[in-house]
């Protein structure tokens, strides 16, 4: 029994003689990695200042933001008294402190800084960098002297910043002279005010209007367009064009298409599209539907003509107290013994008739004369339009050699020739006479 003992004995000493072995064996390669090398790297040694990250990166023209920085001591010595110089530039300029402190910096440790950075405005698109003067003295506790103190190390470091903007031009307030559009209008003078809503400059700027109605036309070369110069982010200047109005001009809005050509501050060209809204008031206008005279033929010397000329109202609104009359033609050999005529109030679509009288002069060489014809209305006082409107038309009127003549036909000569015939008949008879006797 007591060599049982003994042998069991052994053999668990033998057990875990072999288990420390094994565990030895199996732990040695780890111990060894671990192990300090005999050489230490520079970045153990010495410590190292630099910056991890920055945000934010992206800025447009115009802009101050705060930004963080990351700083970190990517050595194995401690930094103290770590002084960071931040120098602004012409486009990137430091709001407020320009110099951040930090007291310590562990090795392998981070801290953040906080400034305020405003960039030009109009600063063109690119990548901008502002200079970092950096400061500091490493600390660390040597066994033979105690803490150390090195002397004062210093390096350059940068950051940069990706500077974008955009040019925004937009189309504001427009007036116009006269301010209330009509039908038939000329010379319009149009105001449109451009701004520059964007955060970048924009130069070289030229609008122009491209009228594709046959409504508006440009009032004489060149005025349908407008040359702005340059327009910083956030200014606005004035696009002046002429327009004529066509008789024929619909009321309402109107949309003429405005393109906008510019170039930014780094010579690219661009293009935009934008509108400029016009509001076209009503009108009334006129057409002359017929006319006639009576009698129908009419020639040299006929008197007491009567002319009805029959109009309607084509316009966008009604027309008041419209009237006709005959504008004199300096060539036109007519005596005019009614000159105008009232015909009312002419609701749009509705016709009216004026009735005119004139008398032809005999010495009236047949042909066809033509005559001015002179409409005159008020607008539409329910809308608001008390002005008064002219429009001049031209009708024709022919003399014939053989119209209709109240005091009897006549040529030029004939009274003469009947003084001579009488003439002769008074000598053939005192002969006829005299031979009787």
């Amino acid at each position: 029994m007591e060599l049982s003992k003994r042998t069991w004995g052994k053999k668990v000493l033998t057990f875990c003689t072999l288990s420390l072995v094994f565990v030895f064996v199996l732990s040695a390669p780890l111990s060894f990695v671990h192990l300090p090398s005999a050489t230490p790297t520079a970045s153990a040694v010495f410590s190292s200042i630099t910056f991890t990250d920055v945000q934010p990166r992206e800025f447009t023209p115009g802009e101050t933001r705060e930004i963080i920085v990351t700083v970190k001591n990517n050595g194995g010595r401690d930094a103290k008294d770590v002084r960071l110089a931040f120098q602004g530039t012409s486009v990137l300029s430091l709001v407020g402190p320009t110099v951040a402190h930090i007291d310590t910096l562990i090795s392998w440790t981070s801290k953040e800084v906080r400034l305020t950075l405003h960039i030009q405005e109009e600063a063109p698109n690119g990548i901008y960098s502002i200079p970092v003067t950096v400061t500091w003295r490493e600390y660390y506790f040597d066994p033979q002297v105690g803490y150390v103190w090195t002397p004062e190390e210093t390096v350059l470091l940068g950051l940069s910043f990706n500077v974008r903007g955009t040019v925004m031009l937009n189309v504001g307030d427009i007036t116009t002279e006269p301010t209330d559009l009509r039908p038939g209008a000329k010379n319009v003078k149009i105001r449109a005010s451009i701004e520059n809503s964007g955060e970048a400059a924009a130069k070289d700027i030229d609008v122009q209007l491209l009228i594709e109605d046959e409504s508006f036309k440009a009032s004489w070369s060149g005025t349908d367009r407008s040359y702005l110069g340059r327009l910083n982010a956030g200014e606005k200047s004035e696009a002046i064009f002429h327009l004529d109005l066509a008789d024929s001009t619909a009321s309402g809005q109107h949309r003429i298409p405005l393109r906008i050509n510019y170039r930014d501050t780094g010579g690219q060209d661009y293009e935009v599209l934008r509108e400029l809204v016009l509001q076209v008031s009503p009108k009334p206008d006129f057409e002359i539907v017929s006319y006639r005279t009576a009698p129908t033929s009419i020639g040299p010397g006929s008197t007491g003509v009567s002319l009805y000329v029959t109009l309607r109202n084509i316009g966008s609104s009604d027309a008041e107290a419209a009237s006709v009359r005959m504008t004199g033609e300096a060539d036109a050999p007519f005596n005019y013994d009614v000159k105008s005529d009232f015909v009312g109030n002419l609701d749009i679509g509705e016709e009216g008739e004026a009735i005119l009288k004139f008398d032809v002069d005999k010495r009236a060489v047949p042909r066809v004369y033509p005559i001015g014809i002179e409409i005159r209305c008020t607008g539409d006082r329910d809308l608001g339009d008390t002005n008064v409107y002219i429009f001049n038309k031209e009708i024709k009127v022919a003399v014939s050699s053989g119209g209709t003549q109240d005091e009897g036909f006549s040529l030029p000569g004939f009274e003469a020739l009947l003084s001579a015939i009488a003439l002769v008949l008074a000598v053939l008879l005192v002969v006829l006479r005299r031979t009787r006797n």
